[in-house]
């Protein structure tokens, strides 16, 4: 087993570091919109423009990678998301919304190369190994979600002095931590690792229709994303909205962040052992317990509890689909990967866009009744489809 993390301890660093600048900046853009600007359906915008960015990012890193190689695809799209961080942080010193859409956008960009480092974890190590590497890669943003949104709360006075604004930090240690990050993937690279290979997939079948078990994993992956999302993102407006500080959204964040990635390298070690239907399935249902336990949306204490649960299951559900989708991947000799991890995107830039007008219209309350419903839907699914499915 220690040999097979050696093969990717550069990409778990990489993670580790990134994580940490995106988590911080999701932590305020939604915040940092009603700074720029007063007109209240514009605030999800910027976090779809950066789950936009992820989509482009995406379709980059998968040209880079069959073109020159893994590495170089990471490194250069983890820069490019340090550039974006550099905007973001521009935007809050000219009090400008334009160029904090801009800077989101890219900053997503960069976001698409941790996602992809799961894959690349999984494909360059033993078939016995492929969902812990995978889970381990995962969990590493561990280290985004305690660090992330701490850095940002311990600082934020700190940089209200100096540049006027307790945001801004978040951008500071975004831009930080994705230069790290590409850093992390060309210098600690083996020379002999297959990193530096140019990939190859598809190749003449590149047209071909995926099969119906393709399309139905995806669309579970995307179902789960969903519901995390629309309920994370609302959670730091609806936290503001009633009374308290940025440092207790910080908390929160950090809370849900912990859940999303803690035990992935457990989970990951179960499915390579048992298989990720049973995962799948607790999956389900603890982000359906997550949704009920957020309806009370008055207690912190319980909204704390609720995000953990939501990020928790989540995790069981993102760390088993996407071992089923990096087995089908390698056996059909195919993209899947970054077809799924592009569809997850489309939907997250849906509920980041609407975020705006549907905040407004019904209310932290209304979307978490939406969430409970599409989780309702993902369990069903699981259940029903988990035996042609999952192994």
């Amino acid at each position: 087993m220690s040999s097979e993390i050696k093969k990717i301890y550069n990409l778990l660093f990489s993670v580790g570091f990134s994580s940490i600048g995106f988590i911080a900046a999701i932590t305020v853009t939604a915040l940092a919109v009603r700074e720029v600007t007063t007109n209240p359906y514009l605030v999800g915008i910027p976090n779809a423009l950066g789950v936009g960015g992820a989509f482009v990012g995406t379709q980059i890193f998968d040209y880079l990678q069959k073109k020159y190689s893994r590495m170089l695809a990471l490194a250069n799209t983890f820069f490019v998301g340090a550039i974006g961080g550099v905007v973001c942080f521009i935007s809050l010193l000219t009090n400008s919304f334009n160029l904090l859409i801009v800077g989101a956008f890219v900053l997503g960009i960069g976001q698409s190369a941790s996602l992809q480092t799961r894959y690349a974890s999984s494909f360059i190590v033993k078939e016995e190994f492929r969902a812990t590497a995978l889970s381990l890669a995962v969990w590493f943003s561990v280290f985004g979600s305690v660090f992330g949104p701490r850095l940002v709360g311990q600082y934020s006075s700190t940089f209200k002095n100096i540049f006027g604004s307790e945001l801004i930090v978040a951008y500071f240690i975004a831009t930080i931590g994705f230069l790290l990050a590409g850093f992390c993937v060309i210098g600690l690279t083996d020379k002999s690792s297959l990193l530096r290979l140019p990939v190859v997939t598809e190749n003449a079948s590149s047209k071909i229709k995926l099969d119906s078990k393709a399309t139905q994993l995806t669309v579970l992956l995307v179902v789960n994303h969903f519901v995390m999302v629309i309920i994370m993102a609302a959670t730091p407006l609806h936290v503001q909205d009633i009374g308290e500080t940025i440092q207790v959204v910080g908390t929160i964040i950090s809370y849900h962040t912990l859940g999303m990635f803690v035990f992935s390298p457990i989970l990951g070690r179960f499915v390579d052992k048992v298989g990720s239907k049973k995962v799948s399935i607790t999956g389900g249902f603890i982000l359906l317990i997550s949704c009920v336990c957020a309806l009370n949306t008055s207690d912190i204490v319980l909204l704390h509890l609720s995000l953990f649960l939501l990020g928790l299951g989540w995790n069981f559900n993102f760390v088993s689909i996407s071992s089923e989708i990096s087995k089908y991947s390698i056996e059909k000799n195919t993209n899947l990967n970054i077809k799924s991890d592009s569809f997850v995107f489309i939907g997250s830039v849906f509920a980041q866009s609407s975020l705006g007008l549907t905040y407004t219209l019904i209310g932290f309350e209304g979307l978490v009744i939406f969430g409970t419903l599409a989780a309702i839907f993902l369990l069903f699914n699981l259940v029903r489809l988990s035996s042609k499915l999952l192994t």
